[in-house]
């Protein structure tokens, strides 16, 4: 990893573990101290706008995550309003495949789904007396679910901005 002499103005190449360990990195040419963060001011720029990319392709990652069962409930009403019933399956078969992913995994943050899926599917199939209806039933209670989580943030940040600062 290069690392920056602020006496000699030079980089030098450690390695990783010499860099992440908890001994000094001491410059091969004059014996000053090296900080471990140490960078050339003249490629600063570059690695900031590199960590900046990372940073923003992260941060589109987490919002589509977010987002996720958002897009399918209203893929799956649409493919169900316009009768598009491939749609519709294969926007409820991605859900639920997340879903369980999640619910394996133990990262699933919609708990009760466990419980109000099964009941929405149940009703829709109760209601129209199709599959379609209850795949409308699943998305329903994602739609539902995804608008009172917003509706929740949504207030506690209002909150946290009317807090003095």
């Amino acid at each position: 990893m290069l690392r920056y002499c602020e006496n000699c103005r030079k980089d030098f190449e450690f390695a990783p573990l010499a860099v992440s360990g908890k001994d000094d990195l001491i410059c091969p040419e004059c014996g000053n101290v090296i900080g471990k963060n140490s960078r050339n001011p003249a490629n600063r720029l570059d690695s900031d706008k590199t960590e900046e990319a990372i940073g923003n392709t992260f941060a589109k990652l987490l919002h589509l995550s977010y987002i996720f069962y958002m897009v399918m409930g209203l893929l799956g009403v649409a493919g169900f309003l316009t009768g598009i019933n491939k749609l519709l399956y294969i926007a409820t078969v991605i859900s639920l495949l997340a879903f369980v992913i999640q619910f394996m995994t133990g990262t699933l943050v919609f708990t009760s789904g466990i419980i109000f899926l099964p009941v929405g599917a149940a009703a829709g199939y109760y209601y129209f007396r199709t599959i379609e209806g209850a795949c409308l039933g699943i998305h329903i209670v994602f739609l539902i679910r995804h608008l009172i989580r917003d509706i929740f943030f949504m207030l506690l940040f209002k909150l946290i901005g009317m807090l003095p600062r």
